[in-house]
């Protein structure tokens, strides 16, 4: 599903396009407890606004295009990481116009590796990511016009077994919807541009986005989820990151439990969660201090 502007009109910022695009998503996660994952940069402060407009935890899925060398900005496919697990997509009909394709997109792939593993630790500041296992996930983009980052992370998700993946940003140029629409069980943007020469040309003010700004915002993020919940300081770190993977009612139905159990000191958390506003949680000698394990019901 696309939802496309009727009269395209540039945005005015990244704020004012995660606007948009969140209203896009309704219908299509009106029933769901999303978590919301951003393309780093440009694409965090577009899925910010995505995530507080629906109480969802928020994070990055970590992906690096692999330009060609001569010509960066034109990709010869990406690389995706999440959970650990490294993914690679390829951009066949651009290697196949290219002088030993196979040897420079090694060379380059090596490179973004590098940036990638010190990105990764620069925004999550020790924390890892959250679990996509089984949970409505929708991958944000500040516009795509290839498609190959975002295919990259599809990958990673899918190798990551996420449940529904729905590819989602305020413009979409060109072929980039078709390229994509297969891969993924929604495709949703306000506005599908075929005449326009960059995704930052949908934009009024399009401005870099800083790896300080990033990591703000995922900040930011972090503690809204966590600001109403009275002591949660005092829990481990485990479960502090843990109440960040729920949407806010799970978060609520979880914390007391979490309480209990770094009270006790012995045993971990048992989560039962049906994916959706039901979910329940136990103290279980079967499961080690300090973790939590879900189960599905």
């Amino acid at each position: 599903m696309l939802n496309r502007r009727k009269e395209p009109a540039r945005y005015t910022d990244r704020e004012d396009a995660g606007h948009a695009l969140a209203a896009s998503l309704k219908p299509v996660l009106a029933s769901s407890s999303p978590l919301i994952l951003a393309l780093p940069r440009g694409g965090v402060p577009v899925a910010a606004v995505v995530a507080e407009e629906y109480r969802a935890p928020l994070d990055v899925v970590m992906v690096r295009k692999v330009g060609v060398p001569e010509f960066p900005e034109l990709a010869m496919g990406a690389i995706a990481s999440i959970g650990g697990r490294l993914e690679t997509v390829r951009n066949a009909h651009v290697l196949q116009e290219m002088h030993e394709p196979d040897a420079a997109f090694a060379r380059v792939a090596a490179h973004e590796e590098k940036e990638l593993a010190r990105r990764e630790g620069l925004y999550r500041a020790g924390m890892g990511p959250l679990s996509v296992a089984g949970r409505t996930v929708v991958i944000v983009d500040d516009g795509v016009a290839t498609g190959a980052t975002m295919r990259a992370a599809i990958a990673a998700l899918r190798a990551q077994e996420a449940g529904a993946v729905v590819a989602a940003a305020p413009v979409f140029l060109g072929s980039a919807e078709e390229s994509l629409g297969e891969l993924v069980d929604a495709l949703v943007s306000p506005w599908s541009a075929t005449n326009l020469p960059a995704v930052g040309s949908a934009y009024r003010t399009f401005p870099q986005v800083t790896d300080s700004e990033v990591r703000q915002l995922l900040t930011a993020a972090r503690g809204r989820r966590l600001g109403n919940m009275t002591d949660y300081l005092d829990l481990p770190d485990a479960y502090q990151t843990y109440l960040t993977t729920l949407d806010d009612d799970a978060a609520a139905a979880v914390l007391p439990v979490l309480k209990q159990s770094a009270a006790g000191g012995e045993h971990g958390v048992l989560v039962t969660t049906n994916l959706g506003p039901d979910t329940q949680a136990e103290v279980s000698p079967e499961v080690p201090f300090g973790e939590v394990r879900e189960t599905v019901r």
